[in-house]
C-alpha cells in the first residue's frame, strides 16, 4: 500500500489483532531504508501509525531514530537554510511532551558511527548499548543544534580539531 501511495488508507485500517505485526513490518522497513530523505517515508508512516493508536512513546522512539539517521546521512544538515533537522527535534519534543512527565523518556540505541571508527562497522553493531533519552535531554540537544546553526549563520567556525569554538 505504501508503494502505491496508499499510506492514508493503511493508517485507517483497524488492524485489531494485527497491530504488532504491522508495527514490526513498518519498523523493519524503517531499518532497511538506506537514505531516509529520498526513500519512502517509512519513519513518518510508522510515526503516524503509532500516534493513531496512542503509542506516543513508540512514536517518539521512531522519531529519534529518524533524527539520528538525519544527523548521520543527510548532507543538508550543514546548510543552515535546511530546517528538516529542526523540525524533527520539534516533532520529537512535542510528542514526548504529550505524555505524563514521569513517562517522558525513550530507550534509544547509540548511533553506529559513534563506535564505527574504533571498532569497524560490523563490530559496532554488536556492541551497541541502549540509553535513556529524556525530554530534558532532547531539549538540550535541540538548543545545542540551534546554537550550532546560529554560529554558522554568524560566521563563527571552529578552527581546532576539538569541540571548542575559536572565534576571530
Amino acid at each position: 500500500m505504501i508503494t502505491q501511495s496508499q499510506a492514508p488508507a493503511l493508517l485507517k485500517f483497524p488492524f485489531v489483532n494485527l497491530y504488532n505485526d504491522v508495527d514490526d513490518i513498518l519498523a523493519s522497513l524503517c531499518q532497511k531504508t538506506l537514505n531516509i530523505s529520498t526513500g519512502p517515508p517509512y519513519h513518518k508512516i510508522l510515526y503516524a501509525f503509532r500516534i493513531a493508536r496512542n503509542d506516543f512513546r513508540g512514536a517518539a522512539s521512531i522519531l529519534y531514530e529518524r533524527l539520528q539517521r538525519l544527523q548521520t546521512t543527510s548532507s543538508k544538515i550543514h546548510d543552515p537554510e535546511d530546517k528538516s533537522l529542526m523540525q524533527s527535534y520539534l516533532m520529537l519534543i512535542n510528542t514526548l511532551a504529550s505524555v505524563q512527565s514521569d513517562q517522558a523518556w525513550i530507550l534509544a540505541e547509540q548511533r553506529v558511527d559513534e563506535n564505527a571508527t574504533a571498532w569497524g562497522i560490523g563490530k559496532a553493531k554488536g556492541i551497541l548499548k541502549r540509553r535513556v533519552v529524556t525530554l530534558e535531554d532532547l531539549r538540550k540537544e535541540y538548543q545545542a543544534e540551534l546554537d550550532r546553526v546560529s554560529a554558522i549563520e554568524n560566521g563563527q567556525f571552529a578552527f581546532t580539531g576539538g569541540d571548542e569554538m575559536d572565534v576571530l
